[in-house]
């Protein structure tokens, strides 16, 4: 049986799969698109993943799915399942590899390196523009005070909301930390599903190396949202 795709996500897969220039859009459309996987998402709560895995030879992947029909022709019954945008799930899960819609004719592994080479790839642009947000974002603010108050490493914490032609506009946070500027980013992801479930957030650090992109400029001067407060003697 053929592969007829279902959905822009899976035409860009199997164009892909026949041009090899076509892969850098299949990646950057990945990451943007809803992702059908099999385990618990306890969001509301914890925000812990627990995503099912399965083997090829003797290695071990997460099933990731393009749509809840690829989901289900590879379970042929009851499964628990749920969803997560593109992006937000592989900088939750980074060093994981995934296995797209296994027993699919049209599947592809995704190995740790792969994945983190098109998550930097589909970073933040220059195109974002700020706008005010559309609603206040309460409990991510709580969410992620609460985070970096038990990391010392943070210094502060500014939050916009950035627009890009095509997509909902999005909390943008902005950071000002010391040591692993991923693993800091993985946590804050991971809160902010908790917090926000299956809305797209973006995070870019202020006090990187180098000259400041205007949104890094933008952030610096506006007020924090969270500031670490220095211990009086």
């Amino acid at each position: 049986m053929s592969f007829e795709p279902e959905n822009a996500l899976e035409k860009a897969m199997a164009l892909a799969a026949a041009q090899e220039s076509a892969r850098p859009a299949f990646f950057r459309s990945m990451m943007e698109a809803e992702l059908f996987l099999l385990g618990e998402a306890d969001i509301e709560n914890s925000g812990r993943l627990s995503i099912d895995t399965i083997t090829r030879g003797a290695e071990t992947y997460h099933p990731v799915f393009t749509s809840e029909r690829r989901l289900r022709e590879f379970v042929r019954g009851p499964a628990q399942g749920f969803t997560m945008g593109g992006r937000v799930l592989f900088l939750a899960t980074r060093g994981a590899a995934f296995v797209i819609n296994p027993g699919s004719e049209l599947n592809k592994i995704l190995l740790p390196q792969e994945i983190a080479y098109w998550l930097d790839q589909a970073a933040p642009s220059p195109s974002i523009t700020v706008i005010p947000p559309p609603k206040h974002p309460k409990k991510l603010i709580q969410a992620l005070s609460v985070l970096f108050t038990s990391r010392s490493r943070v210094t502060s914490a500014r939050l916009i909301y950035a627009a890009q032609e095509g997509l909902k506009p999005y909390p943008l946070i902005g950071i000002e930390a010391e040591g692993d500027a991923r693993l800091l980013s993985k946590e804050i992801f991971e809160a902010a599903a908790a917090a926000m479930p299956r809305t797209r957030i973006d995070v870019i650090h202020l006090n990187a190396p180098g000259l400041k992109h205007p949104l890094q400029e933008h952030l610096l001067a506006i007020a924090p949202f969270y500031e670490r407060k220095t211990p009086i003697n």
